[in-house]
């Protein structure tokens, strides 16, 4: 692998004015006597992005997607650009922005409120930016099928495609398909995955890339060199650099786009800017090697980012919200962040510190923003919200305290926002507080004052031969056992008056049949007393970076736990149907089918 020198936050000069503005000058010529379109049209690119499914179909039950907020974030960044260029037109000289990506414009009020669920209208029709995501939500004949018609529709450019770990695979296919079918296509693959496999040490200078990158995998052959650039760190102004280096470099038509001149360009526009934007990394695969230019930019806080939702209609429905009564699926429900990163330090978990390494969030400080941003989303539609935290506002009860006086402020000045809902994610370490119970209470009160109605608590097992291994039981002061600190925190909760559900991963180091079934039925004991009203299970799959997928780096090509077999899987599956009841979430449904 090469290794570029790092973009850093301030950049050197750019190159002299004449020669920067020459060369933007003869790529205006070129465009504007390219055939085929008119007007400013032609200095559009066609651009296309997918959310890579994670699973196939098992029994006509769908298992779960990628991670569309992810993708969604990333993508804020330049269609911002592209809509902002597209509305004011070609600048009087030559620029830099002259050439973007045809990302179509935002969504109008009325679209935001008639389309929802699985997006079903072709990319090449589509006018709007919400149209320009493929989201196939399985990987099947019919999305392949599906995925085929739009490249050969749209012709792309540069196809995006975000991907989590277990997605890899999918994400290698879509990329294939995209090199059969629009052969001069630059493919980008981004999201989780890349982010967990691709590490610049910027103290060191040196390049860290795990076995399962998409680097390693086509350099080492198990997979055709079939990926062009990989975006590792902060998607959105990494993202954004390079399409503008992408536009700086481009033909008109569809002719091929050299990887080489691309890399070339980068340094090109971030001293262009003056100032770098984002940390991370940008690999570009050519022909002969692996190229990484690490950034080193100025960090970005998730305020100074437009709403992931900006661009894209918010198509969710979760049946766990029904206060709006609009639909039997439940309430249009948007997704929010306020941190990317947990700062526990799980076994398992890929959205740990330790392993994301991604310190884009909102500060405690932004409380207020994050409500007027609730306001937004009332504004497009969205009736209820879950915060997507690993943790909500990373646990701290003042930021929580203050966000929610924020929130209950904009419903005393907005009526239409009284009726919105909310949930959030917590553990039961953070509930469970001893040193702060009055204003752990005190807070729980105004959650529910201000719309929460619903708490997700990362319940993982129910055994304490499993738990003593995870890192998650932080506060281990004998005889309080895992089981009863559980049980503490739901009352807890549920005595504020908010609903509770729960997620329980099976597959932990710890785990044979026995830990299985324990839990099983104390989880089960919990929904008898009215504690929990919903209980996913979920099998154990491995992340790059993580402690257990480090523990069992021999067995890494293995999607899910190596200590349950499909006897083992098949039986949590049949067995938390038949003790949970109706209480378990029908989404895991499919949860044999992951990794299938």
């Amino acid at each position: 692998m090469t290794l570029r020198p790092p973009l850093e936050e301030r950049c050197p000069a750019p190159p002299a004015p004449s020669v920067l503005a020459g060369r933007l000058s003869r790529r205006r010529e070129l465009f504007e006597r390219a055939d085929g379109t008119s007007g400013t049209d032609r200095y559009l690119f066609p651009i296309m992005a997918a959310l890579v499914p994670v699973a196939t179909s098992r029994g006509g039950e769908v298992a779960y997607p990628g991670d569309p907020m992810c993708l969604y974030s990333a993508l804020s960044l330049t269609v911002e650009r592209s809509v902002a260029r597209l509305e004011r037109g070609l600048a009087p000289q030559p620029s830099l922005d002259d050439v973007v990506p045809d990302w179509g414009r935002y969504p109008d009020a009325a679209y935001r409120r008639t389309e929802d669920g699985p997006r079903s209208v072709l990319i090449a029709d589509s006018p709007t930016t919400d149209g320009h995501v493929f989201d196939p939500r399985i990987w099947d004949d019919v999305a392949r099928q599906a995925f085929i018609t739009e490249l050969l529709a749209l012709r792309p450019k540069v196809l995006l495609l975000s991907s989590v770990s277990a997605g890899h695979r999918y994400a290698l296919e879509m990329a294939e398909l995209a090199r059969e079918h629009a052969p001069h296509c630059l493919v980008v693959l981004g999201g989780r995955h890349a982010d967990e496999t691709v590490r610049y040490q910027h103290a060191t200078s040196t390049a860290d890339l795990s076995w399962s990158s998409t680097v390693e995998v086509i350099r080492d052959g198990r997979a055709r060199p079939v990926v062009d650039f990989v975006v590792a760190g902060d998607g959105a102004p990494l993202l954004d650099l390079l399409l503008r280096a992408v536009g700086l470099v481009a033909a008109p038509g569809y002719g091929p786009t050299p990887v080489e001149e691309v890399l070339d360009a980068l340094p090109l526009v971030a001293a262009h800017d003056g100032t770098t934007k984002g940390v991370g990394s940008i690999v570009g695969l050519t022909a002969d090697e692996a190229v990484l230019v690490p950034v080193r930019g100025e960090r970005v806080n998730a305020s100074q980012l437009p709403s992931p939702y900006e661009a894209f209609s918010v198509r969710a429905r979760f049946g766990i919200f029904t206060r709006a009564e609009s639909s039997p699926l439940g309430s249009r429900t948007a997704h929010v962040m306020t941190l990317d990163a947990c700062p526990f330090k799980c076994t398992f978990c890929s959205e740990s510190i330790q392993v994301s390494q991604r310190p884009t969030r909102f500060a405690v400080s932004e409380t207020e923003h994050v409500a007027q941003r609730i306001g937004q989303l009332v504004d497009w539609g969205a009736e209820a919200a879950f915060f997507d935290d690993p943790v909500f506002w990373g646990g701290n009860w003042k930021a929580i305290t203050d966000f929610c006086h924020d929130l209950a402020r904009l419903q005393d000045r907005r009526p239409e926002a009284r009726s919105f809902e909310w949930g959030a994610q917590l553990t039961v370490d953070v509930v469970l507080n001893r040193a702060k119970a009055d204003e752990v209470g005190a807070a729980l009160d105004l959650m529910r004052e201000s719309g929460c109605t619903y708490i997700y608590i990362g319940i993982e097992s129910m055994a304490q031969q499993v738990m003593r291994n995870v890192g998650k039981n932080l506060l281990r002061r004998n005889p309080e056992a895992w089981v009863s600190k559980v049980r503490e925190a739901l009352n807890t909760i549920r005595s504020h008056g908010i609903r509770v559900g729960s997620s329980v991963l099976f597959g932990l180091d710890g785990e044979d049949r026995g830990t299985i079934e324990e839990t099983i039925e104390e989880i089960g004991r919990l929904i008898d007393d009215g504690l929990l009203i919903m209980a996913s299970p979920n099998i154990l799959t491995y992340h790059p970076g993580t402690a257990i997928t480090a523990a069992h780096l021999s067995l890494i090509h293995i999607v899910v736990s190596r200590l349950l077999d499909e006897d083992d899987i098949w039986f949590i599956h049949e067995a938390s149907a038949k003790r949970w009841g109706s209480t378990r979430n029908s989404a895991a449904e499919s949860v044999a089918s992951i990794g299938a």
